[in-house]
């Protein structure tokens, strides 16, 4: 259940990240400013993919590990 909020919370963040980059004003400001939005943009991508997919990841079954 933890994996499932925390992939949400990921997700959304992530996604809000994504959002904002896409909506907003692209200008041309100096190199170093633009080195760190596309860092933000790609942690946020990453976030969202990694948020989407422990949120849709079944669990693992306890029983089977409990056995070992």
């Amino acid at each position: 259940m933890r994996n499932k909020i925390f992939g949400a919370i990921g997700a959304i963040w992530g996604g809000g990240i994504l959002v904002n980059w896409l909506l907003s004003n692209q200008s041309s400001a100096n190199e170093a400013y633009q080195s760190g939005q596309n860092g933000a943009v790609i942690f946020g991508g990453l976030m969202f993919l990694a948020g989407v997919y422990y949120f849709f990841k079944k669990p693992a079954n306890k029983a089977s590990n409990e056995s070992e």
